[in-house]
């Protein structure tokens, strides 16, 4: 584990090549209030039901942190789209993208459009991701 001197992002890789420019979280979410408030739910129900996170503004989207960065969170008008990484694909209707990172590890991506979709099979996939590494 190496924790960048500069923006204190975490990475398996001493000096890993990388940009340390972030910007405030609110940049993310003008004029999106519904990902703002999926955002702010699945922040809180991942901290009560998984664990510690740490939230990284970067300009391209949101990542969250635990022991190790384990999703991604691009804020959309209506929605929040999410991609997290499993050492599988998922088989799910849910899914709108699956795609191979490595030989042992598949980045899934998914839409959440209301908070009711931030449910035990979501947090069940988001646990995986955030204790894969463990």
């Amino acid at each position: 584990m190496w924790t960048c001197p500069k923006c204190n992002r975490i990475f398996a890789k001493a000096s890993q090549l990388h940009s340390c420019q972030n910007i405030p979280l609110n940049k993310h979410f003008v004029n999106k209030p519904q990902a703002k408030f999926l955002f702010d739910h699945l922040s809180r129900v991942i901290g009560e039901k998984i664990g510690k996170i740490k939230v990284i503004s970067l300009p391209c989207c949101v990542h969250l942190f635990g022991q190790y960065d384990f999703l991604a969170a691009l804020p959309k008008k209506e929605k929040l789209e999410v991609r997290f990484a499993l050492d599988r694909k998922l088989d799910s209707p849910r899914l709108k993208q699956s795609v191979p990172l490595s030989a042992n590890s598949v980045k899934n991506c998914l839409d959440i459009n209301m908070a009711e979709e931030i449910d035990s099979e979501l947090i069940g996939w988001i646990s995986e991701s955030y204790h894969l590494k463990d």
